[in-house]
């Protein structure tokens, strides 16, 4: 008779091991985070040219062509060009290391809720896909004369990422950029495109 609860005690044991084996699993993995919808890049450019010298996106004789004043480049920090144009009117090329995004880190990351910027209008440039990421408004009594300051992103390939920004602040060194800042990016997107070809 004493035999049955050893038995009995014996099984429960063994039970419990299962059990307690059953706790010890690695749970199930998480499900997928959002995905998004990349647009693709029709032809990849010359993005290592651009992360080595942020400066060759763009050049002052070909903001000078779409009619802003003069200026001149000045290397500010690593991954960034800066062109001064006139005593407060700049244009910035750059991106930030030591990450280099691209369309695609861009996307998935405003996708899983990460700060893209105050703004997001989608488009294309030459077929190339970008997005306009922040702008910078005006006084509320002068928003109708446009935005102070524009900030686009262009993906050249697909590891890399050209920030783009005019900081045209009504100035007349800006031409007819003046009150046109999101325009203006959007043209000099253009240019990065043509000279990341090579």
């Amino acid at each position: 008779m004493t035999r049955r609860p050893a038995r009995g005690l014996a099984m429960l044991m063994a039970g419990g091991l299962v059990v307690m084996a059953g706790c010890g699993t690695s749970p199930p993995p998480p499900p997928p985070g959002p995905s998004a919808s990349v647009p693709p890049i029709p032809a990849q450019l010359n993005g290592n040219k651009f992360i080595a010298d942020p400066c060759s996106a763009i050049t002052v004789e070909q903001l000078r062509s779409i009619g802003f004043g003069e200026g001149r480049h000045e290397q500010t920090r690593q991954g960034q060009c800066l062109i001064v144009l006139g005593r407060s009117v700049d244009v910035t090329t750059s991106w930030f290391p030591p990450l280099r995004e691209s369309i695609s880190t861009l996307y998935s990351g405003r996708a899983q809720g990460r700060d893209a910027g105050n703004h997001w209008e989608e488009m294309t440039i030459n077929g190339y896909p970008a997005v306009i990421v922040d702008v910078e408004e005006n006084i509320p009594s002068r928003r109708d004369e446009g935005p102070l300051a524009c900030r686009l992103v262009l993906g050249v390939d697909d590891n890399t990422l050209v920030h783009i920004k005019a900081n045209t602040r009504g100035k007349p060194e800006a031409g007819p950029w003046l009150n046109d800042p999101c325009g203006a990016v959007k043209k000099m997107a253009e240019f990065v495109i043509g000279n990341l070809r090579s």
